[in-house]
């Protein structure tokens, strides 16, 4: 008797601290992260991926302030005479006023890591953060007057960008799958459909906040927090996701409770279970 009652003692005071921890903890669970205020989202959804030239090769999706500047990885491709590509003694007779020629050819050239390409007689060219037009000019200027004797026609334009390969989204944190995933030049995700990427949140902790990270156009990370509960939901399908952005579903109080909760409810489910067991 005694130490049954001993043991049933210690069980109904371990259930009254648990019980009364519990109170005390779901009094604060509701102390989230504060949602960011309407100044803060704006200066979130101001910022977002480098963008390029609109008509390049249809990456409207990488943007960057002003003229796209070319960086290593860039895939160049210049409309220029084919006879620049060889070395000929009758190289000025091409340049010289005349009807019919077809002489234009695309010519692709990918900048190395040191922002170099290189073209034919010319050799090495330092492309690397100049414009489009800037690298028409200096390409004229290799080859006029030096090896031609009329200015010839160049035009240059990025047939594929280095960073369309390195557009991705990536969620963390409390989700079934974090990772990082791909994120195409022709579509748009939102907060919503991005976490379905990660296969939904993780339903035991149930979290209720999501933090987005990104970089503006002069490299400072700017965050923002967005409710991600049932409140929220149709506000969370508005967030637009950007390339490059990092979505992080972190750890509340709430969300630590309710996993300390199931983690205790397994426990004594176990134990439970294994008593059955001895009894039998």
């Amino acid at each position: 008797m005694d130490a049954a009652w001993t043991f049933k003692g210690r069980r109904a005071l371990t259930s009254a601290c648990l019980t009364v921890f519990v109170s005390g903890v779901l009094i604060l669970s509701g102390c989230g992260p504060k949602l960011s205020d309407t100044a803060q989202v704006e200066r979130f959804d101001a910022a977002g991926p480098i963008e390029g030239e609109k008509d390049f090769a249809g990456l409207g999706g990488i943007r960057q302030k002003g003229p796209y500047r070319v960086i290593p990885g860039d895939i160049l491709e210049f409309q220029m005479p084919a006879v620049l590509r060889v070395i000929s003694s009758e190289l000025s007779e091409w340049f010289k006023p005349a009807w019919g020629h077809r002489d234009v050819e695309a010519y692709l050239v990918r900048v190395n890591d040191a922002g170099v390409i290189t073209l034919p007689i010319v050799g090495d060219l330092q492309v690397g953060g100049k414009t489009l037009a800037e690298i028409e000019a200096m390409v004229i200027d290799a080859y006029y007057p030096k090896y031609v004797v009329n200015s010839p026609m160049v035009v240059c334009q990025v047939a594929k960008y280095q960073r369309e390969s390195e557009r991705v989204f990536t969620v963390m944190g409390l989700v079934q799958k974090p990772n990082a995933f791909p994120y195409p030049p022709d579509v748009q995700y939102n907060l919503m459909e991005a976490l379905a990427f990660a296969g939904g949140m993780n339903m035991v902790a149930d979290p209720r906040y999501v933090k987005i990270y990104r970089q503006d156009a002069n490299g400072e990370i700017v965050s923002a927090v967005f409710g991600i509960d049932s409140k929220s939901f149709l506000d969370a399908y508005r967030v637009a996701i950007k390339p490059g952005d990092v979505i992080y579903v972190d750890h509340t109080l709430r969300t630590r409770m309710n996993q300390f909760l199931a983690d205790v409810l397994q426990l004594r489910l176990g134990v439970a279970f294994s008593g059955n067991r001895l009894l039998e």
